[in-house]
Parts: structure tokens; C-alpha cells; sequence
């Protein structure tokens, strides 16, 4: 599996510098070459509006606030989620971390261990969008068989057919009108499903 070009990330900062900074050093070749940052004030209405493979909340935020964001960004489908703390709250932000499913580290933060950080969780990210595109994919799947199980149970039982010739007659069907079997399978349902 390739990883994305470019993965998305959302900045959340009381701090222009840590916005200047973030802007030069985040590497061109992973993220998008924009950084989306906001306030904490904004945070609520960007989350909901857009969608982020990464969100990075630095220290300039008040604790409260920013465990608090960490956690709603994490259980609203944020992939990777990055609290940094500094030394005085880093252990309560850590503990809050690990029951709320975000990650936290101590600031000021070695920038080789944070772009490294962001490289996983971009690639987390993309991993996660993978596997749902997978998972709806398999879930479409699954319902078109349920629904084509449906209409050749009623063929069964309203004409006498055999699973196999029910089977073939939808298949027959869906060639002979250039549709799908699910649509074949629904509109048998629709006209004998009592």
C-alpha cells in the first residue's frame, strides 16, 4: 500500500510562532503544502466542518481546553491526534491520553521525534481510511447478497425453482437488461414479496 502524497493536518495554537515554526518545519513531501491552524476557540467548528488525517494541539493551549479538544477530535474520527504537554501537565494530559485514544508529548519536543510521530500517524491515517474504504466496500457486498438470497428464496417458494435455476434467472435477467443483480434482486422482491 502506497501512502498519500499528502496527509491533511489541522494546527490548533494560541501561539503565532508555533504556527511560523510548524509551517517550516513540517516536511513538503508528507502534508499538505498548507497548515490549517486555528484557535481553540475555532477547533470545534474546523473539526466539524473538515476532515484531518492529523491534529497536533500544542502547549500554548490551556490544559482543560486542549485534553479536552485531544479527546472530542479523537472520538469524532480524527486518525492521529497529537497533544503536546509541557513537563508540568504532561503526566495528567498522558494519563487522560490513554483512556481517550490520542497521543501525547512532552514539549518542548525533539523535532526529530515529532516529525517522525507525524509520519506515523499520517500513515495511520491513511491506513484507517483504507481499511473503512474496505470495510463499506465489503459491507456493499454482504447486502447485495442478502438481497439477492431474498429474491431467489422467493422464486423458490412463488414458482418451484431450484436454487440454481433461481440463480440463473437472475443472472439471465441482469445480462439480458443491462442492470445489476441487486436490481434484478429488488425488483423481484418489490413484486412478490407478500
Amino acid at each position: 500500500m502506497q501512502p498519500r502524497p499528502y496527509a491533511s493536518l489541522l494546527l490548533i495554537t494560541d501561539s503565532r510562532d508555533t504556527a511560523a515554526h510548524f509551517a517550516a518545519f513540517l516536511p513538503a513531501d508528507r502534508f499538505a503544502p498548507e497548515l490549517n491552524v486555528c484557535s481553540p476557540l475555532e477547533a470545534g467548528y474546523v473539526l466539524g466542518e473538515t476532515a484531518y488525517d492529523v491534529v497536533v494541539i500544542d502547549d500554548s493551549v490551556p490544559s482543560d481546553a486542549a485534553t479536552d479538544l485531544a479527546a472530542s477530535a479523537a472520538e469524532n474520527g480524527v486518525s492521529g491526534v497529537l497533544l503536546l504537554a509541557d513537563g508540568a501537565r504532561f503526566e495528567a494530559a498522558s494519563r487522560y491520553a490513554d483512556q481517550h485514544g490520542f497521543m501525547t508529548l512532552q514539549s518542548p519536543v525533539d523535532p526529530s521525534l515529532l516529525k517522525q510521530s507525524l509520519g506515523m500517524m499520517a500513515t495511520i491515517s491513511h491506513r484507517m481510511h483504507a481499511l473503512e474504504s474496505r470495510a463499506a466496500s465489503l459491507q456493499k457486498k454482504m447486502d447485495e447478497l442478502r438481497i439477492v438470497d431474498r429474491a431467489k428464496l422467493l422464486l423458490i417458494q412463488r414458482f418451484k425453482m431450484t436454487e440454481k435455476q433461481a440463480h440463473r434467472f437472475i443472472e439471465k435477467t441482469a445480462m439480458d437488461r443491462c442492470v445489476t443483480r441487486r436490481a434484478v434482486a429488488e425488483t423481484i422482491i418489490r413484486t412478490y414479496d407478500i
